[in-house]
């Protein structure tokens, strides 16, 4: 069988993706030599991109092509949610080493195509190369907002909010690396993390957002992020953690706490918020998303995370300060 050129895979990338619906702000998409995007009168367009690298960010033994096609673009267009924005469309860089057939290259491209369309987003435009060893996909999000919420806007007596359950990702992976089958639902979110622009968008609509932050490092190192930016102290409670029940698994090992605030790749938003906002809000944010708003402490004066136990006084911080690359 003779090898697919660069241009060929290029062709089949453009026809798996065009079915996607063109959100307005997109001129001319994938297929020229530029994409062009229009924004509406009074918006900003917002850009963040994301390297997913073989052996660093996934392994081809754990995860279907789909799946890391999926995981790729959506930690892409999660920035895009810490910034309230909407998504509009990615373009796409992969290096694959030659003895990758068409059909995977395809996977991969159905994985992000599928992401895409669960955002409303296109495929703009992109690049293949040849890699001498490991997979590598690039994702560069584009997306549009009128208000951004930035890292910078948290405020002392704010109150610290967090969407979603923590360590979904960590049990997945614990659970793959012992050989073991994940919990469903912890694996559902490893492979096919949610996005939360929308929920970002429907908080920044009721001014419940004053600074905000996803979660892909894990929350201790995002936290302390969030902190730096703003110039204030992050008080979390660890009591309040809203911690996946499926990593009541591993505490005769390991302490569920540390993997939940450490393990990154939750992809949840951790925000702050005025005080007296959020809880009038938490019964109509369920009945739309399905998902639970958890306060998990204040934003005080001062720097840096400081952990507190549930009287308020501090306690020893979590055996994990979050993923750093080169660590």
């Amino acid at each position: 069988m003779r090898p697919v050129s660069e241009f060929e895979r290029i062709r089949a990338m453009l026809r798996i993706a065009a079915d996607l619906d063109s959100p307005d702000e997109v001129v001319l998409g994938a297929g020229d030599d530029c994409a062009l995007v229009r924004p509406a009168s009074g918006e900003s367009i917002v850009l963040s991109t994301d390297l997913s690298i073989e052996w660093v960010h996934f392994r081809r033994d754990w995860l279907s092509w789909e799946a890391i096609g999926y995981r790729a673009t959506a930690a892409a267009l999660s920035d895009l949610a810490a910034m309230a924005a909407r998504p509009i469309g990615v373009l796409v860089s992969m290096a694959l080493p030659r003895e990758l057939k068409t059909p995977v290259f395809e996977q991969l491209t159905a994985g992000i195509v599928a992401c895409l369309e669960s955002s409303g987003a296109v495929l703009l435009g992109g690049d293949t190369s040849r890699s001498p060893a490991p997979v590598m996909i690039d994702i560069t999000a584009v997306g549009a907002v009128e208000h951004a919420i930035r890292r910078t806007g948290a405020r002392p007596e704010d109150e610290l909010w967090v969407t979603g359950l923590l360590g979904s990702a960590a049990s997945a992976v614990l659970a793959l690396q012992s050989g073991l089958q994940p919990d469903p639902g912890a694996r559902q979110k490893f492979e096919h993390p949610e996005p939360r622009w929308r929920e970002a968008i429907w908080l920044a609509k009721r001014n419940a957002l004053s600074a905000a932050i996803d979660l892909s490092d894990g929350l201790a190192g995002d936290a302390g992020h969030l902190s730096d930016a703003s110039g204030v102290r992050v008080d979390i409670q660890v009591g309040s953690l809203p911690i996946d029940p499926s990593l009541d698994a591993w505490s005769e090992t390991l302490a569920p706490l540390a993997l939940a605030a450490g393990g990154g790749e939750d992809y949840e938003l951790l925000f702050t918020s005025p005080p007296g906002i959020v809880s009038n809000l938490l019964a109509d944010f369920r009945l739309t998303f399905g998902i639970e708003l958890t306060r998990i402490g204040q934003i005080s004066e001062g720097e840096g995370v400081s952990w507190r136990d549930q009287a308020g006084g501090p306690t020893d911080p979590p055996a994990s300060a979050g993923y750093d690359h080169f660590t």
